[in-house]
């Protein structure tokens, strides 16, 4: 019965993952699509990622010290109302500047959102399996890439690209059905004993800033080249784009089969041996943006694609043994915010370095990719110094240290 709610949790907190992902995802590859109907240029998509960034930030930072004081179940329920109508609001955008502001605010929900659902799965789930559990959440990242990204692409290709947004709030709404009737209450990390968990208490500790610097470096390494993959595909390289979302496609079942591998290396042999399995695929994804194109386009893509999911859960399986019970919401709050800074800069790094050639060309890509393979080795370095970081032991008010796991608290479960 216990594995079973178990199950249940992972499979709900994947769902409430595949709307967010798929929301915030699908964006960028209808950028030339939206940048032809709402009439604004292709070198500004990097901002519609900078402004969803941004208003994420500012929701984790203000949230971190309220996270974790409350049931987790309606603390999700509330925010992924709020998820689905700011994505219903999108389709009244009517240019780039009334685009950003819908993105703003769903950014503003988003960042939380996430959060508390990655807090109850590791709530849930005991330090040894957490990769493997991880993983199994974040199929609903590739899901969004296998099914949501193709088929949001070809509802704005049929349609218009209002269609899309208006069936990711109709999923929402389903979701959110599905958590309020399935998934149980969850109050065990609550201790009134407990200090109040704020961003100066955390970042006080030296893992943590350093577990965060390096997420911060996965992330900005990442969304240097995210922001301008499909158009620079479509623009320099002339791939079709009726057969882009097969490229989504190919690109999220391979990251779908490579994240679920990558979590159990994590779990029974090594997290630093997934990262670095990860971090050479989403390097060898990079050869076309330095001029590497003989190989078929559809494998870099892939790569990167899946090079990236990879890197993403075996750093999350790491990063979990990091806060303490009582101040994991507000940890992973405070996490997402500094992810996305790191995915604002590099937004705005980006829309810098990227512009538009006469010829209706992208210039400045290798650029890019430079830095960006700088700062996915940077990932590398922050890895195995985490593992030689030291903490001072546990505060007497503190509960439930990460690397403990006691069934008998979370019998909800």
């Amino acid at each position: 019965m216990a594995h079973a709610r178990h199950s249940r949790v992972i499979a709900l907190i994947a769902a409430v993952q595949f709307v967010y992902i798929l929301d915030f995802m699908m964006l960028l590859p209808l950028g030339a699509d939206l940048a032809k109907e709402l009439n604004f240029p292709a070198d500004r998509l990097g901002w519609l990622s900078a402004g969803y960034t941004m208003a994420s930030m500012l929701a984790g930072l203000v949230s971190v010290k309220w996270l974790d004081r409350y049931d987790r179940k309606p603390a999700l329920l509330v925010l992924l109302a709020a998820l689905g109508v700011c994505t219903l609001a999108t389709t009244l955008a009517d240019g780039l500047w009334s685009l950003l502001l819908a993105r703003g605010l769903t950014g503003l929900v988003g960042g939380p959102t996430v959060a508390i659902g990655m807090a109850m799965v590791i709530d849930s789930t005991p330090p040894q399996a957490r990769g493997q559990a991880i993983a199994r959440v974040m199929i609903g990242f590739s899901l969004a890439a296998i099914a949501g990204v193709p088929l949001a692409l070809e509802l704005a290709q049929r349609g218009s690209w209002t269609t899309p947004f208006y069936v990711v709030s109709v999923l929402a709404a389903l979701v959110w059905i599905a958590v309020a009737r399935l998934l149980p209450s969850m109050r065990a990390h609550i201790n009134d004993e407990a200090t109040v968990v704020t961003p100066r208490m955390l970042l006080a500790r030296p893992k943590v800033r350093l577990a965060y610097l390096t997420q911060a470096a996965s992330q900005f390494s990442a969304f240097l080249i995210i922001p301008s993959f499909s158009a620079y595909y479509l623009l320099n390289l002339g791939f079709p784009r009726e057969n882009l979302s097969l490229l989504y496609l190919a690109g999220g079942i391979t990251a779908l089969l490579l994240m679920q591998v990558l979590g159990w290396v994590s779990d029974k042999a090594s997290p630093r041996v997934a990262v670095i399995i990860a971090s050479t695929c989403f390097l060898l994804g990079l050869a076309p943006l330095f001029g590497l194109t003989d190989l078929p386009l559809y494998l870099p893509f892939v790569l990167f694609m899946a090079g990236n999911a990879g890197r993403n859960v075996s750093l999350a399986s790491v990063t979990s043994q990091v806060p303490a019970a009582n101040e994991r919401a507000g940890y992973m709050a405070l996490q997402s915010m500094v992810q996305d800074i790191a995915i604002t800069v590099a937004a705005l790094v980006s829309s810098a370095t990227l512009s538009m050639s006469d010829n209706g060309k992208l210039t400045g890509a290798r650029l890019n990719a430079t830095i960006a393979a700088a700062s996915a080795a940077l990932v590398l370095v922050g890895l195995f110094k985490l593992y030689q970081t030291r903490e001072a032991p546990p505060t007497p008010h503190s509960v439930e240290p990460a690397d403990a796991y006691n069934p008998m608290k979370h019998e909800a479960l």
